[in-house]
């Protein structure tokens, strides 16, 4: 076989491991102090463990703690995408000292489902062994533990399509533990996920603080209290009695509050709780979201003067409560203002369109996850835990940044997935008292949210959460995102499923609040179905959602963003308590366009480590990127989020999708109703607002300023007022736009400024097209050549609808869409593909974009290529499993082996499989050819056979595929799941026999040829990268003889350019004939070339169409060039006229040291005016010219090995079209 030995992302990390493993295990020699007989001990299990999917008998190393399903960003096996059962294991040693304590194995979080065995022995829970969902856990295993020496630790955990029998309810079928969102391809998140930790603690010892304070429902501190609930455990054989202190210390301060000792006595083997009820402090520090106070309660237990145990539980000294139809923290209405925080999105399931950026777990490693939130309170001041909590880290850090959290279950439309039986509620009510105990003193947590979606269980599964939640913490409100509980009307869609009333003229007429409860809206104006499109008018249609962005008609990101926080506006004038929407932060931002590699020193260090992050949106692990990039939406949603605001109210009811503007009559008064908000909890009641009214020319951006006012409001904490002014708008001013600029201030301090556009002064503008001048994409190489890089026009005139064409793209450079329609705001996106540029080199390009009416506006692209830009043989691949193995290769379902077929051949059994691949290569795999034979042993009635390019995963990929029904071959794509035909035509395919199958992927061109004959042509750019793939249907399919080619070069000249190309004489320009064509129009030029490419280009073969207009003579001729060095050393490929009495050839010729020399020739007869496909192949010493898919001429020659491919013209008038050329 030819197998590439690139190194695949598995292996760099094996070598990362082992490295990492050496030191570890060094450092696991090293002496440390023996810890005293009352001292807690604490050693991190986080590192490499042994792994065995499926419970088999092959071992792999896996990091612990990560997700063995989001394989590539983690560095696994990419099979292990779709694994549902996988068996950790390891050995560990129980350091002596932890001799005659308890020992317990701490594991944060697992999932989906799980035992633990230690030394073999099943380690009990109340849930029959189990431990549930992303729950942390804290296992005894004092009774099976050796301490002083080495013990076995196993861990097996099931997805749940593996889910045991005794965890499956019978009858239904369904699961009685919660799965969270497993049942879902996107978004599962399997394996030890959090840290795990060997700990040891006294044999009498401290179990659990719970910590409530309570500030009475107002913001007077002289009523308040606090209650202390400490849980004591005694493990002894006998009764033991301890004194129990505690006391309170400012983080980063002083003592503030001792408590009084109390005594407890605790029966052998017995619990005792003790209490501090309401003890009065009436000078606590307040937690607030501005100043987040947090103290730490020290707790210890005194026997005979000495300390034998003790422990500290972080609080803060707040109350969040429901009073009315509000919230209150701390005694202040406080209104909720944010969005839902969720890791797990697999790339490829984003929200918006496809292109659109994505959290995923990759993105939950505790770096990101903090500095995440350190941009998330710049806006918003809550975040739901969508669907199922985080990581520890995200509730530490809320607790010190002030950002408050509503914590949810993992129970998403539950009676659509999980069983109602006895045993499935006990298992809820577990898993929700678990939950609630584990995290109830995180000040920052002011919700609990019982789970999402779950219609129609109000009578079954919520009030079962609402009381576990109860019975561990009564001290905060309770809300189901999508049902009405005691504490909430929550309301996931008023309006309509999934984008409600946006673009709505009423703006601050649609919403009205509860008059009981406080009012929530939690997963308002969701993208999950994609953005909305334009008529080609430029007007909205919200009727019709699409992700594709390629489709010209698809609104912009920042215009789906502003027009959502439109409605946060609408929702706050209604006095909504809780404004929540469903992961439309993230568009705030726009994704960094590269694929970030960490490394990680420390194994055992607490939290995921991945080894691969592409396009994060927040970038914490390279100094070469911004840490994040605020789009063109981010100050408006900023603005409509901000606390203290000023809002025009005429201005935002007009601010609509596809709408003409207002025009203002100069000399006109303009009325203006100014909406002033104060959602702060500080900083007093009176704001100051100062507006200034303006215009600005579109044409050369100049701003003036012709009247301003201001006036004071008085606006009570969480409320708004009203306020009218006016101004009149300039006469002599035409063709401008109007603007008003609001500024809102208190004390002094600026909190809020929005300059907005009013409509048009007089008439208005002529279209402007704009387009940000420079976009500089860093470091490109073959592994990111796939990556879409965001160009935005916006017509900064006016008028709704402007036709745009761009000129400049070819080359390296390939844009998705060369013209379009301007409504407004559009987005098209172009990639780099490095191969044949010079290593290490700065590269530009300009692209001028035009509109109908006349303006332009251009930009520069730059780039820089690394040390390894592509255009070697590097790449190529091929298979004829003769050595009788698939290992390579991995599936994703089916039955596959190596079986014999005449020769070997790789074979798919199950008849019964639907859609399972056999799969190889890189993922960055960009442009490239791939051919098999393919058989059909049986087929049934809806089945097919064929192959994959650019695989990303089974959701997402283009297939090349022969189906039955209908008898047709076609080219696919399958995009979140959702198949689309791009090409078909029907096609007689018999079973028993061999098809030579060839899938083509270059750029946005796709070709399925099919022995020799290209059968269909489709143009889609949804997929720039990806692996190869064998695809079987509901087939027994072989597939044989496997080859595939990168593209090194593809140019078509649709672009009107010939853009790096060189050449060394003649008259060349591209031109029309039918397409575009690249000539060379004089017919007396001798011997001169168009090339391109790199001199190291080795091993290729190069294609294309061309086309003779006329001969000038005997000796004229036609063709291409390999290896084309110099014009004294190259190898032609070319046909000759003879002329009169002359005989017309092909010939494979060479020029060495400037003497020419016909290696090997035949005789053709080439006509004039008619389209030929030329192809030139160079690979070793091997050289040879195939004509319209027939070898014309084969011959060996070792004169050159390397040098450009080029086209050839000798007094002739050429054109060339459709160029390609292979890596072999």
């Amino acid at each position: 076989m030819g197998i590439s030995t690139s190194k695949n992302a598995y292996a760099r990390l094996i070598q990362v491991l082992i490295c990492c493993s050496l030191l570890i295990a060094f450092a696991a020699v090293a002496p440390k102090p023996a810890a005293a007989a009352g001292e807690r001990e604490s050693a991190s299990l986080n590192g490499i463990w042994d792994f065995y999917p499926n419970g088999g008998t092959t071992r792999y190393d896996i990091v612990v703690p990560s997700y063995w399903d989001e394989a590539e960003n983690f560095g696994y096996p990419s099979s292990w995408a779709t694994l549902n059962y996988g068996v950790y294991k390891r050995n560990f040693t129980i350091p002596s000292s932890m001799s005659g304590k308890e020992i317990f194995l701490d594991f944060d979080q697992i999932a989906p489902l799980a035992k633990v065995f230690v030394n073999g022995t099943p380690i009990a829970t109340d849930t029959n062994g189990y431990l549930m969902t992303r729950l942390p856990y804290k296992l005894d295993i004092t009774s099976v533990a050796n301490a002083g020496a080495s013990n076995t630790l196993e861990v097996r955990v099931w997805g749940l399509q593996s889910f045991p029998a005794d965890a499956i309810e019978s009858g239904t079928g369904k699961p009685m533990y919660p799965i969270g969102l497993d049942n879902m391809p996107w978004g599962q998140g399997r394996g030890i996920k959090d840290d795990v930790h060997l700990v040891a603690y006294p044999k009498l010892y401290i179990a659990d603080t719970q910590v409530v304070t309570n500030l009475q429902n107002n913001a007077d501190p002289s009523d308040d209290v606090i209650q202390i609930v400490t849980t004591v455990v005694n493990k002894t054989a006998t009764s033991q009695t301890a004194t129990v202190k505690s006391a309170a210390t400012l983080v980063g301060g002083a003592l503030e509050k001792s408590f009084a000792d109390q005594s407890v006595t605790v029966p052998a083997g017995g619990t005792q709780t003790v209490v501090w009820n309401n003890i009065s402090w009436t000078n606590a520090k307040y937690w607030w979201t501005h100043d987040p106070k947090l103290y730490n309660l020290g707790v210890s237990l005194v026997q005979s003067g000495v300390t034998v145990d003790s422990s500290t539980t972080r609080f803060g000294f707040r109350e969040f409560t429901k009073t009315s139809n509000y919230f209150q923290l701390n005694g202040i209405k406080t209104n909720l203002r944010g969005d839902a925080l969720q890791f797990n999105w697999r790339a490829g399931s984003a929200h918006g369109s496809i292109p659109s950026a994505s959290q995923s777990f990759k993105d939950s490693n505790i770096a990101q996850v903090k500095k995440l939130m350190d941009e998330w309170v710049k806006t918003y001041n809550v975040a739901r835990t969508h669907v199922g909590g985080a990581i520890d880290e995200l509730y530490d850090y809320a607790d010190e940044i002030g950002l408050l959290i509503i914590d949810e279950t993992p129970f998403w439309q539950y009676q659509v997935t999980q069983g109602f039986g006895t045993t499935a509620m006990s298992n809820v009510s577990k898993w929700t008292s678990q939950w609630v105990t584990a995290r109830r003193n995180h000040p920052s947590i002011v919700m609990w949210s019982g789970g999402n979606e779950n219609w129609g269980t109000e009578s079954s599964l919520l009030p079962v959460v609402t009381t576990a939640i109860q019975s561990a913490d009564t001290s905060r409100p309770i809300m189901q995102d999508d049902l009405e509980t005691d504490w909430e009307f929550n309301d996931h869609y008023t309006g309509g499923y999934p984008i409600g009333y946006m673009n709505h003229a009423n703006l601050y007429g649609l919403y009205t609040n509860n008059a009981t409860k406080p009012r929530g809206e939690g997963e308002a104006y969701t993208p999950s179905q994609g953005w909305p499109t334009l008529n080609a008018d430029g007007s909205y249609n919200g009727a019709t959602l699409t992700k594709d962005h390629l489709n010209d008609n698809i609104v912009s990101q920042a215009v789906w963003h502003r027009a959502t926080d439109r409605m946060v506006r609408a929702m706050r004038y209604a006095g909504f308590a809780d404004i929540r929407y469903y992961a439309d932060w993230i568009y705030a931002y726009e994704p960094i366009e590269a694929t970030l590699y960490p490394t990680w020193s420390d194994m055992t260090a607490p939290g995921v480590k991945p080894v691969k992050i592409d396009r994060p949106v927040v970038n914490v692990f390279s100094s070469a990127y911004p840490t994040v990039i605020p789009s063109d939406s981010y100050e408006y949603t900023k603005n409509s989020f901000s606390p203290v605001a000023a809002f025009d109210k005429v201005g935002d009811q007009n601010n609509r999708i596809g709408v003409a503007p207002t025009v203002f009559a100069g000399g006109s008064a303009a009325s203006r109703t100014i909406i002033v908000y104060n959602d702060e909890q500080r900083d007093g009641t009176a704001v100051n607002v100062n507006w200034e009214a303006g215009y600005v020319d579109p044409a050369t951006n100049a701003y003036t300023s012709f009247q301003t006012g201001s006036f004071a409001a008085t606006v009570a904490y969480g409320s708004k007022t009203e306020q009218a002014i006016s101004f009149t708008v300039p006469t002599g001013v035409s063709a401008k736009w109007l603007t008003l600029k609001l500024t809102a201030s208190k004390g002094g301090v600026q909190k809020f400024q929005e300059t907005n556009q009013l409509g048009a002064i007089g008439s208005v503008p002529a279209p402007k097209i704009s387009v940000t001048p420079a976009i500089n994409v860093g470091v490109k190489n073959p592994a990111n050549a796939s990556q879409l890089h965001k160009i935005k026009l916006v017509n900064k005139g006016g008028g709704l609808s402007t036709n745009w064409t761009v000129a400049g793209q070819g080359g390296f450079l390939t844009l998705t869409q060369t013209s379009g329609n301007l409504r407004g705001e559009h987005e098209l996106y172009f990639t780099i593909n490095t191969n044949g540029l010079s290593p290490n080199t700065a590269y530009t390009r300009t692209l001028t974009f035009t509109e109908a009416s006349g303006s332009s506006a251009s930009v520069v692209i730059s780039f820089t290529t690394d040390a390894n830009p592509g255009g070697g043989a590097s790449g190529n691949f091929t298979d004829d499993f003769e050595d009788g193995s698939a290992a390579d290769w991995t599936t994703n379902g089916g039955t596959w082996s190596v079986a014999t077929d005449g020769s070997k051949v790789l074979r798919q059994t199950d008849a019964a499989a639907t859609n399972v691949s056999a799969l190889n290569g890189s993922g960055t795999l960009t442009d490239y050819e791939l051919s098999a034979k393919v058989k059909a042993t049986s087929l049934g009635s809806l089945a097919g056979i064929g192959l994959n390019a650019r695989f990303q995963d089974t959701s997402n990929t283009y297939n090349f595929q022969y189906y039955t029904v209908g008898n047709l071959i076609k080219i696919q794509k399958a995009v979140g799941g959702t198949w689309t035909t791009l090409a078909s035509k029907a096609f007689t395919f018999n079973t028993g026999t061999w098809y030579t199958f060839k899938a083509v992927a270059v750029g946005s061109t796709l070709e399925f040829w099919v022995n020799g004959v290209k059968e269909l042509t489709a143009t889609d750019s949804t997929f720039a990268s990806g692996q190869f793939g064998l695809n079987a249907h509901r087939a027994d399919a072989s597939f044989d003889d496997v080859v595939v080619s990168p593209v090194l070069l593809t140019d078509d000249f649709e672009d009107g350019n010939a853009n790096g190309w060189t050449t060394t004489g003649g008259t060349w320009a591209t031109a029309t004939d039918g397409t575009y064509v690249y000539r060379q129009s004089d017919n007396t030029a001798a011997n001169v070339h168009a090339l391109a490419g790199t001199a190291s280009w080795d091993n290729y073969a190069v294609t294309a169409r061309v086309k003779a207009g006329s001969f000038n003579g005997t000796y004229s001729g036609i063709g291409l060039d390999a290896r084309y060095q110099d014009a004294n050393n190259q190898y032609n490929f070319t046909y000759y006229s003879g002329g009169s009495g002359t005989v017309s050839t092909l010939k494979i010729s060479k020029c060495i040291g400037g003497t020419w020399s016909d290696i090997v020739t035949v005789p053709f007869t080439m006509t004039t005016g008619t389209w030929y496909t030329f192809q030139a192949v160079a690979n070793g010493s091997s050289l040879s010219f195939w004509v319209n898919g027939t070898q014309m001429l084969s011959v060996t020659d070792t004169s050159l090995a390397t040098g450009k491919a080029g086209l050839s013209s000798h007094r002739a008038q050429s054109s060339f079209d459709d160029v390609r050329v292979l890596d072999l």
